[in-house]
């Protein structure tokens, strides 16, 4: 515990936060005390400032940030323009990586590398940072994707390098990290870090702010450059700023000051600050690495260093931290940008559009989920335009009344599902059919939420849902033939505020709902075991192009797999990654999935070519952890297999 130095003692609530910050990313990440494992870039202000970007440029935002993460981010730079870089020096879990790596390193008495502050060999290194922050930004703002990701140790370590990641560029991030790091000071916070040069950048305020009314001027000029030419002069004028200038003038507005009278000139406040900053030898620290970590204030034996000359501000910086976490909280969870907004069609009539507001749509939860909505949007005559809120699963569509109404646009946009509760057994040869009304349940998702809560009653034989658009929305519940028809228990089933699902790794994950029982039809119908189960299930078929004509011609033959729990939403959304893997697979010529007419068991049928691959071939193919699958955009990813073949 030698690590806990005095100056720790005596700058005890900078480390209460640092260390509690790290506590509470470690519950996050692994899911104590949670209902399910939380997202390792929830609160994440470098995310948030590259989704900034991407609304600014793009209108739209990347990934599936939220709101938290663009309000964490805009009030970092607030905070470092008004008060420095807050979030490197109290809350940044690499920032306290950095930092313990080197007091480990002095205390097993290790020889490190020391880079002059100041020298040629710092200055070329800060450069690394900015090319790095052009790249990141370059990559996100063009693609609507958090490409920080991939060169962000934090996040690989956060996933267990199983996230969004490029295994190479990960491992390469953490290296740098902790063998950087440990051989020389704040190597990743000073040379690496990207984030890190965006706050020095913030730090010149007026150059910063400069550079960004040349750019809007100019546009309201008639010259619009692209916003990558805007990119390139922020990161030039940071890095020469950082190298030339090294202290910025006017900003931030607090800073550590040094009474000449008093000191004794020990050094202890350099040596003990992270950055080694000649502090022993400034009347004020104006340096662009100070983080007012006040770890020179607590190695002062003669108390002459001071925030801003007061010696009533020592706390001052640890406050102002929480209190703008704290505020970045209230102001994301109260206002939502929308995750794209978009307007297509005949301008002209853009100007008297009415907005249809729909809730409750839970399939839209990304960037990519409100891409795919709008595309559907499109389709729809009279629709000329979305804005998605993934936060509250919610969009408003823009219309043209003349041309079309809400109820018009529901049911266009309507996708028709169906859930499986349960296998019916073979003594269930006829199955009633009964039918409710609902209202609020128009989401894809929503009719499989409800079979959830159905399966969860005990001692009811519910096999399955299915529903058709209508206002109010269809729903027809397959049940056993001699299990009774209860209205009030069914309307009890369908309000219930929440439904609490059980994840794999035994938390438990809980679900808001609002439907709203409307009615329950006298009609009841039945129909056959086997007419249940055809409705119930999805059949999957993909033939193979490229290789049909490739081996087309040659003799081919079947491989047939039993898939019992095909049948489950969970199971049959992985069809298309596994038909893009087979794919790839030379000799394999079209996957197709269907019910056994024996005993009715979802089956899975592969045909291939035995010539160019053996039956045993294609089961240790079957049978690898990974696939090779090929994504939209036509590269090929590696991901976990995500069905599994036993027999």
């Amino acid at each position: 515990m030698k690590l806990f130095s005095k100056t720790f003692k005596r700058n005890w609530l900078r480390h209460l936060i640092l260390w509690s910050a790290l506590v509470a990313i470690v519950l996050s990440v692994t899911g104590i005390f949670t209902f399910a494992n939380s997202d390792p870039e929830a609160y994440c202000p470098f995310g948030g400032l590259q989704t900034f970007g991407t609304y600014l440029t793009q209108g739209s935002m990347a990934c599936s940030m939220t709101m938290v993460q663009i309000m964490m981010g805009i009030v970092l730079a607030v905070g470092v323009i008004l008060f420095s870089k807050l979030f490197c020096g109290y809350l940044c879990p690499l920032g306290w990586v950095s930092e313990y790596l080197y007091r480990l390193r002095e205390k097993i008495k290790i020889r490190g590398l020391q880079i002059r502050y100041g020298s040629i060999g710092d200055k070329l290194l800060r450069l690394v940072k900015y090319i790095l922050l052009f790249i990141i930004f370059y990559m996100t703002l063009s693609s609507s994707e958090l490409f920080c990701k991939n060169f962000d140790p934090y996040y690989a370590v956060a996933t267990g390098m199983k996230g969004e990641i490029t295994a190479w560029m990960a491992w390469t991030a953490l290296a740098l990290l902790f063998f950087g790091g440990f051989f020389v000071k704040m190597f990743w916070c000073k040379y690496i870090c990207p984030l890190g040069a965006l706050s020095n950048l913030f730090k010149f305020t007026l150059l910063f702010v400069g550079i960004v009314l040349i750019y809007v001027v100019l546009h309201l000029f008639g010259l619009t450059l692209p916003w990558v030419y805007l990119l390139v002069a922020a990161c030039v004028v940071g890095y020469l700023a950082e190298v030339i200038l090294m202290k910025p003038k006017y900003f931030p507005l607090i800073k550590v000051y040094r009474e000449e009278e008093g000191c004794t000139d020990c050094g202890l406040c350099a040596k003990k600050c992270p950055y080694n900053l000649p502090v022993d030898k400034s009347l004020v620290v104006k340096d662009v690495d100070c983080t007012l970590c006040g770890e020179c204030i607590a190695a002062c034996p003669t108390k002459v260093l001071t925030f801003n000359k007061r010696k009533s501000f020592r706390w001052l910086p640890a406050i102002l931290t929480v209190a703008l976490f704290a505020l970045a909280l209230l102001l994301g969870s109260t206002w939502e940008l929308p995750t794209i907004d978009e307007k297509w069609g005949d301008e002209s009539k853009h100007g008297a559009l009415s907005t249809f507001e729909v809730d409750g749509l839970r399939s839209v939860k990304c960037y990519g989920s409100s891409k795919a909505f709008s595309a559907k949007l499109q389709r729809v005559p009279g629709v000329y335009g979305v804005a998605t809120f993934v936060k509250r699963h919610k969009a408003n569509i823009k219309y043209d009344p003349a041309q079309t109404n809400e109820e018009a646009i529901r049911g266009a946009i309507y996708v028709p599902s169906k859930f499986t509760i349960a296998q019916p057994e073979k003594s269930d040869s006829l199955i009633k059919v009964i039918t409710l009304f609902t209202e609020k349940m128009y989401d894809s998702l929503d009719p499989n939420y409800l079979g959830m809560q159905l399966r969860q009653q005990e001692g009811k034989k519910y096999f399955g849902v299915e529903t058709e658009f209508s206002c109010p929305l269809t729903v027809r519940l397959f049940m056993g033939l001699q299990e009774p028809i209860d209205k009030e228990f069914l309307k009890e089933v369908v309000e219930k505020p929440e439904l609490v699902i059980q994840t794999a790794d035994g938390k438990e994950n809980r679900i808001k709902l609002a439907y709203e029982f409307v009615s329950l039809s006298n009609e009841v119908d039945t129909i056959t075991r086997r007419e249940l189960l055809e409705r119930q299930f999805n059949s999957y078929n993909m033939v193979y192009k490229k290789n049909n004509e490739e081996f087309g011609g040659r003799d081919s033959t079947e491989l047939i797999i039993p898939y019992p729990t095909l049948t489950r939403p969970v199971v049959s959304r992985n069809m298309p990654y596994l038909s893009s893997y087979l794919s790839l697979t030379d000799g394999i010529l079209s996957m197709d999935t269907y019910l056994d007419e024996v005993d009715d068991q979802p089956t899975i049928r592969i045909r291939y070519v035995p010539s160019v691959i053996s039956e045993e071939a294609l089961w240790q193919v079957l049978q690898k952890e990974t696939w090779q699958v090929k994504m939209k955009d036509g590269s090929i990813n590696e991901v976990e297999a995500r069905m599994k073949f036993d027999r």
